[in-house]
């Protein structure tokens, strides 16, 4: 008998799988479930089951690979030399399932359009991949409803599509920055208008300022638009989602 390890959606699709790769006998086929397919995250981002396939050849190749073990060889080296070869077969069929750059995009885009659907809104979805950055940038007249109070929207479907990407490749390195509108520059020329005029006024009163709790984005925007000013400098405070950048004059620390 032989077996073989394949990646599949189902014990059918594992059997088709095995008929087009070997001569396996079909009526020979025994199939051991060793993990079960996942659906995925709201529908996107499933894993395909893993499944042992035990099987006759309808051809003798058997006695191929039985002719590779010396008869010499101990029972240990024996077993040493079988398990080298079914993990060979495991690491090939791994291989052929590997997550490229295009299924990450194809994976953001389905949930991204899902989502869209899903909440009755009708807007396009362009995705674009640069130094492992994936944007996604969602445009439409009834896109911005998504974008909720300060971006939280917005924000949880950033994370979420990043969450979508993760459960289907967990050693992705893809970062997702997704943005409606243009939304996150307009916020950002928004938040350096706002801290520029903080900035003068700890500078003119010299009392500390504490400002709005933000996200880590947020309050990366502040302290790199105040890091080089003559007269105050930045650090946070708090606990998200309860953390927010502070203005003091620098010489008062």
């Amino acid at each position: 008998m032989e077996s073989k390890v394949i990646y599949a959606k189902s014990s059918d699709e594992a059997v088709e799988k095995l008929l087009e790769s070997t001569n396996a006998e079909r009526s020979s086929i025994e199939v051991l479930v060793k993990q079960k397919p996942s659906k995925g995250f709201l529908g996107l981002g499933s894993k395909d089951g893993i499944y042992e396939l035990t099987y006759k050849l309808v051809e003798d190749k058997v006695i191929v690979k039985e002719e590779k073990i010396s008869p010499k060889l101990t029972q240990k080296e024996e077993a040493k030399a079988k398990n080298e070869v079914e993990n060979k077969e495991i690491l090939e069929d791994k291989e052929t399932v590997n997550i490229t750059q295009e299924d990450e995009v194809r994976v953001a885009r389905d949930f991204v359009e899902t989502l869209l659907k899903n909440a009755d809104v009708d807007a396009d979805v362009d995705i674009k991949v640069e130094d492992n950055l994936m944007k996604v940038r969602i445009s439409g007249d009834q896109a911005s409803c998504l974008i909720g109070r300060r971006g939280d929207t917005l924000d949880a479907i950033q994370f979420l599509t990043g969450l979508a990407l993760n459960r289907v490749n967990k050693d992705s390195k893809t970062r997702v920055f997704v943005d409606i509108e243009n939304y996150r520059k307009k916020r950002e020329e928004s938040l350096k208008r706002y801290c520029y005029k903080a900035a003068r006024e700890v500078a003119k009163t010299r009392r500390t300022k504490k400002l709005d709790y933000m996200n880590p984005y947020e309050r990366r925007i502040i302290h790199s638009a105040l890091q080089n000013d003559r007269y105050v400098i930045t650090y946070s405070e708090g606990t998200d989602p309860y953390r927010r950048v502070v203005i003091e004059c620098k010489n008062k620390r």
